[in-house]
């Protein structure tokens, strides 16, 4: 066996060995959807994602501390841990629970890495569906966890991490040179993930930092604004676009932490518009059906619309979730219909008020016969649900044209008005 272990580790650079381990573990476990490797950093006393795969590939650069992580208690436990459902589970803060939805996943294996008798880090495995892993799944893969352990400890460059990260001197060049090994070594998105964290932290604790414009949606035959879309603006200072920002929040597992700050503000900024005027939020379905976002929507004393996001599926529970919000009157709509998750089948499910056409569909459909043919589909359904179809980003004169003549009622876009502040609409 020592000699297999030295062999492998010897073939294969610390980044591929990593993600080879992620990728065997999920082939060895078939009830696991995803599987992770995770180090405990020094420098920080966190653990960090250094591969994964499956449905959590994208957790790569994660960082989690060690203190208040389930990582954290296995290793103080010295013993494999299950989580059953990661979204309601009380041993988990709501930042983890809410990054659960996000992700996707519910059941949680975790055993932890040993090295010298010193815990180094854990082996998570993931499912999307709750209590999948049972004592048998996790004794199991102890014997894998200490394979893992001795090819961490047999690959060279692995080795010097491990004396750095174990070392927990008080020189502060040493602890910060043990991050930027993680970050160059183990994981090269590492420092690109920190990077982001920083902005985030930084634009967060600013609190003027986001501001609030609205952009009208019409009814075409009119003119008449009939809503108004909150979007949220960020610093130019920090160099990234909304969707950027809202993109690396929910890859360091802030997104919902993000999006309940920027409702806040689009909140705030719509007390100018007046109340029985509708105000549309943007909102994934994580963020939605979290209930301190709830709690929010819940007191606003205006019409208020739900648009929830493409970013993620849509779970299965989204419609239930929603039920008690649509019975204070708030409305719900689809947002980019025939782009991303928002499929005809969520759709039907959902059966929301109003469905909003995403604005690729719409480019060029003055000249495209089968973007109108699928505007013609939509038109149809939207008549049998029913709910109000509204085409985004209509932004000449014959995609208005050609919009009207399909029966389409509602748009949105720069033709039909531009994002403004609330005092400039309504001043």
């Amino acid at each position: 066996m020592e000699r297999l272990v030295q062999a492998l580790a010897a073939s294969m650079d610390p980044v591929s060995l990593m993600g080879r381990i992620a990728e065997q573990a999920c082939a060895f476990m078939p009830k696991a959807e995803g599987a992770a490797i995770t180090l405990l950093r020094a420098s920080d006393d966190s653990y960090v994602t250094v591969s994964a795969h499956g449905v959590i590939a994208d957790t790569t650069g994660f960082v989690v501390p060690n203190q208040s992580s389930f990582q954290g208690l296995a290793a103080r436990e010295r013993r494999p841990k299950l989580l059953h459902d990661g979204r309601v589970d009380g041993r988990l803060s709501p930042r983890v629970r809410a990054i659960n939805r996000e992700w996707g996943t519910r059941s949680w294996a975790v055993i932890p890495l040993m090295h010298n008798d010193i815990v180094i880090g854990s082996l998570l495995l993931a499912a999307t569906a709750p209590g999948v892993f049972d004592d048998a799944d996790s004794d199991a893969m102890v014997a894998i966890s200490e394979f893992v352990s001795a090819l961490i400890s047999s690959q060279s460059q692995l080795s010097t991490l491990l004396t750095n990260v174990m070392t927990d001197g008080d020189e502060r060049g040493r602890r910060a040179l043990t991050a930027r090994f993680v970050a160059s070594v183990m994981v090269p998105g590492a420092a690109e993930v920190e990077r982001l964290q920083a902005g985030l932290d930084a634009l967060l604790a600013e609190r003027e930092a986001l501001v609030a414009v609205f952009q009208p949606i019409v009814h075409l035959a009119s003119g008449t604004a009939i809503a108004y879309e909150g979007l949220t603006r960020f610093p130019a200072s920090f160099e990234l676009t909304p969707a950027q920002w809202f993109s690396a929040a929910r890859r360091v597992g802030q997104g919902v932490v993000l999006e309940h700050a920027a409702l806040r503000t689009v909140l705030a900024a719509a007390r100018s518009i007046p109340s029985d005027c509708p105000v549309a939020v943007n909102l994934s379905p994580s963020a939605v059906l979290e209930p301190t976002i709830q709690d929010v929507l819940a007191v606003q004393d205006r019409a208020l619309i739900i648009e929830i996001t493409e970013h993620e599926p849509f779970p299965d529970e989204l419609a239930v979730g929603l039920k008690s919000l649509r019975e204070r009157g708030i409305q719900v709509a689809v947002d980019d219909a025939g782009a991303g998750y928002a499929s005809f089948a969520q759709l039907l499910r959902l059966r929301p008020d109003l469905i909003k056409i995403d604005g690729e569909l719409i480019a060029g459909i003055d000249h495209d016969p089968v973007k109108r043919a699928l505007a013609t589909a939509l038109t149809s359904l939207a008549s049998e649900l029913p709910a109000k179809l509204v085409a985004e980003s209509v932004e000449t004169a014959s995609q208005l044209n050609t919009l009207v003549q399909l029966g389409i009622e509602y748009g949105q876009g720069f033709h039909l008005g531009r994002p403004q502040p609330a005092p400039t609409l309504f001043g």
